[in-house]
């Protein structure tokens, strides 16, 4: 029977190589792509503007990102090109780039490779960013004051995250490594795209208002700048501001904190600090804090024992002190009655004189 179907898969992949056309290779459809690209006349010399992102360098070139707010062009920019340029390329400026598309055949990875680069000013992704930034901070919601330290030991820790992603699983297994008893409620939420905002801040109203959720993570995994920007809307902010429930913000990977990682009681680096901060580790509990309270019971044992010593030798003395004043108030009668008995002698003898 398996050599049957051995014979029948072999035929299968013959025919399909014989009939319906060529079956390629990775490389060779990527060649195709690369070459389709280059053929193409409008592809070459394009002008593109959009703010720069995620800029990185090595030695050879400048690797960013150009972003409208809502699709990204990774671009790759030579470095003696750049260096003929006479500008300082950084994240959040607006340009625009000349060049032409390409294809790394390789990498299978399109790319804008821009021969001149003109700096158009401040991006408006980035200005309205600071904008809102501004906005809050007189509001006070970045204050320390309004923040809580979540619970110890909570019961149940409700996720807001996408169900796709793997940062749900990151929060689940560091929490359940340092707890297994802990109930999680995992709602789910667009993390990127024009819809994030208001599914993130609707899942996080909607676990604010059970009363048995004891903590709040919401976040995702790592991204871009634009990946993450629904974490730097007001409707998010809000969310959390507004939330009784202490929140702990877990947008991964991040080098620049974000709006909602700022107003949230917490702010995690990762999706598993986040999950490792809402929860405190019972075998650290037992190892560490039982332990430091075992000390001070003997300690204050001891203290006791000590004290109750002191007692006893006060005691001691108090009864010593009382025998001693004992024997010195029959010393002191006996000294009166003789001198009574003196002074009666005498009076005698005066008046018989």
């Amino acid at each position: 029977m398996d050599s049957g179907r051995r014979e029948t898969t072999d035929a299968n992949t013959e025919s399909i190589a014989s009939g319906g056309g060529d079956v390629l290779t990775v490389r060779q459809l990527n060649e195709r792509i690369a070459y389709s690209i280059e053929s193409t006349d409008t592809l070459h010399g394009v002008q593109c503007i959009g703010e720069v992102t995620n800029l990185s360098q090595s030695r050879s070139a400048l690797y960013f990102s150009l972003t409208d707010g809502d699709c990204e062009l990774p671009c790759m920019l030579w470095r003696n090109r750049y260096q003929n340029m006479n500008i300082d390329l950084d994240d959040d400026m607006q340009v625009i780039l000349e060049g032409n598309i390409d294809f790394w055949v390789d990498g299978g990875r399109i790319s804008l490779k821009p021969w001149q680069v003109t700096v158009v000013g401040e991006g408006e992704q980035a200005a309205a960013l600071e904008r809102l930034h501004a906005e809050l901070d007189d509001r006070g919601w970045f204050d320390e004051q309004h923040k809580t330290d979540p619970p110890r030991f909570p019961d149940r820790i409700g996720i807001v995250t996408s169900l796709n992603g793997d940062a749900r699983y990151d929060i689940q297994n560091a929490i359940h490594s340092r707890n297994s008893t802990v109930d999680l409620v995992v709602k789910h939420a667009a993390v990127q795209g024009d819809h994030a905002p208001t599914s993130l801040a609707n899942s996080i109203h909607f676990l604010d208002r059970n009363d048995e959720v004891d903590t709040i993570i919401v976040g995702r995994g790592g991204g871009s700048d634009s990946d993450l920007m629904a974490f730097n809307t007001e409707s998010v902010a809000e969310a959390i501001f507004t939330a009784r429930t202490p929140v702990v913000a877990a947008v991964g990977h991040t080098e620049d904190q974000t709006i909602a990682g700022r107003i949230a009681d917490v702010d995690a680096i990762t999706p598993t600090e986040a999950g490792e901060y809402a929860v405190t580790s019972l075998e650290q509990f037992r190892t560490s804090e039982l332990k430091a309270l075992e000390e001070n019971l003997d300690a204050a044992y001891e203290a006791l024992e000590r004290e109750h010593e002191h007692e006893q030798e006060l005691s001691t003395a108090v009864e010593e002190a009382q025998a001693h004043d004992g024997v010195q108030t029959i010393y002191y009668k006996v000294a009166i009655a003789g001198l009574l008995i003196l002074l009666g002698i005498v009076v005698f003898l005066w008046l018989v004189v």
